[in-house]
């Protein structure tokens, strides 16, 4: 039984796991049922805030750069169960959509956002066979979901749909490769599985963007060296039991102030994080 330390995190690193994780919908690397059981015991209200963790704080300053300050824009995200970053775009002064094909992640989706006294539409569906009467928006993001499929474009493409002419797209993957990807295979293999490594890669971003023919106005890994990533410990050796207490503890001193300039460095080594922010240009 594999070592898990993730019921010694406090709320705030129990978010950054969630975003971690991020989600899946069908035809990707796990189904509906996956995540009904994952969103069935998951304790409500949540919601983003800075003061959370760097990597929160990294994440919502994206959105801040392009969305704060702006007139009402209607948001959607893609596999956004339980909405804790709808929350945040709510807060912003836009109106969000959460579109997730887990039954069960809709349903805590709603009791969020009742939780958290917002007026949010939930929608179940998946994004490459959505509802006929869902509209286009202004703009359109997910956090971790286009990691899960093995046709990156494909999924971006199909983001891309429900983009209304000149909107916006904001795509983010947590990063699995290089150090990262190396601890990851110690601790927790059949997670690291769940996820497409290239999808997390420059050179694959650069791939879509033209295939599918964004603008690219923002591009960047963040979030420094993230410990929270490694929330789970499935192997029974002894050695990575201890490694995964180390990162624990590393985590906790990498999050005091007085440290916290560590975590400005990024690289695609080792940062925790890919965004990108794009112009979707209407037809020619």
């Amino acid at each position: 039984m594999g070592h898990d330390l993730s019921l010694a995190l406090s709320p705030a690193e129990r978010l950054a796991s969630v975003i971690l994780i991020g989600s899946m919908t069908l035809g990707s690397r796990t189904d509906t049922a996956f995540w009904d059981d994952y969103w069935a015991s998951l304790e409500l209200p949540l919601e983003v805030e800075k003061s959370s963790s760097l990597l929160l704080r990294a994440i919502t300053d994206v959105f801040d750069r392009f969305l704060d300050g702006r007139p009402r824009l209607s948001v959607l995200e893609i596999g956004g169960a339980p909405g804790q970053y709808a929350a945040y775009v709510h807060r912003l002064g836009h109106a969000v959509t959460v579109l997730d094909s887990s039954p069960m992640g809709c349903e805590k989706a709603r009791e969020n956002f009742e939780l958290l006294g917002l007026n949010a539409e939930v929608v179940a569906g998946d994004m490459f066979e959505p509802p006929a009467d869902l509209p286009r928006f202004d703009v359109v993001y997910s956090l971790g979901l286009i990691e899960h499929f093995q046709n990156v474009a494909d999924a971006v493409r199909a983001h891309t749909s429900f983009v209304a002419p000149g909107g916006l797209l904001i795509l983010g993957v947590p990063n699995l490769r290089g150090l990262n990807e190396f601890l990851m295979r110690r601790l927790s293999p059949a997670f690291l599985a769940r996820h497409e490594l290239n999808a997390m890669a420059e050179p694959t971003w650069d791939h879509f963007e033209e295939l599918v023919g964004l603008v690219r106005l923002y591009r960047e890994y963040i979030g420094g060296f993230e410990a929270a990533t490694f929330w789970r410990c499935d192997s029974p050796r002894l050695s990575d039991r201890l490694l995964h207490r180390a990162l624990w503890y590393a985590g906790k001193a990498l999050g005091r102030d007085e440290l916290r300039f560590l975590r400005r460095a990024n690289s695609s080594s080792w940062s925790a994080y890919l965004m990108g922010v794009y112009a979707v240009p209407g037809p020619a």
